[in-house]
């Protein structure tokens, strides 16, 4: 691994996760990782029946959702999120067809964009709680972790792991 990882248990997965010692570094480093993850030379896999480049497009479409969710958060008092079947994306969105450039460029330009985002908002922020319909209230930083552990199983799915 680019960074050192520990455990967390996750409210949303219900299981112990692996996330980024310091989380917000080693989530602005994922996109280079997982660009340079392209040029290992067991770069194949892929994951949920993807190719490894329909997973970065997943992770692009991810990142906007992350970032409307934690703006919605930071500005409503206990939102609503809406769930949304990553499937659906996939095929509505045509995954299979979607420039692996592009998708990295949108992963990374998204993810800093919102990492300077909570960055500045600090603890309280982090604080700050939301609902889901399926996971119930949970502050952002629970939403951020488990976006950090997605982000890593993702890299080994394409590094084949």
């Amino acid at each position: 691994m680019d960074f050192e990882t520990t455990t967390s248990n996750c409210p949303i997965c219900d299981a112990d996760v692996e996330i980024p010692a310091d989380l917000f570094a080693g989530m602005a480093q994922m996109p280079k990782v997982i660009a340079r993850a392209f040029k290992e030379p067991h770069a194949t896999g892929g994951g949920e029946g993807w190719l490894p480049s329909e997973v970065v497009a997943h992770l692009a479409d991810i990142e906007v959702g992350l970032g409307w969710r934690i703006r919605q958060t930071l500005s409503e008092d206990r939102p609503e999120l809406q769930p949304f079947d990553q499937d659906t994306w996939a095929a509505a969105l045509d995954y299979k067809a979607r420039d692996l450039a592009t998708s990295l460029a949108a992963y990374g330009a998204n993810r800093q964009l919102n990492l300077e985002l909570l960055r500045r908002v600090g603890e309280a922020g982090m604080a700050r709680i939301y609902r889901h319909p399926e996971f119930g209230e949970q502050p952002i930083s629970v939403l951020v972790t488990h976006i950090a552990d997605h982000d890593l199983a993702h890299l080994r799915q394409i590094r084949g792991e």
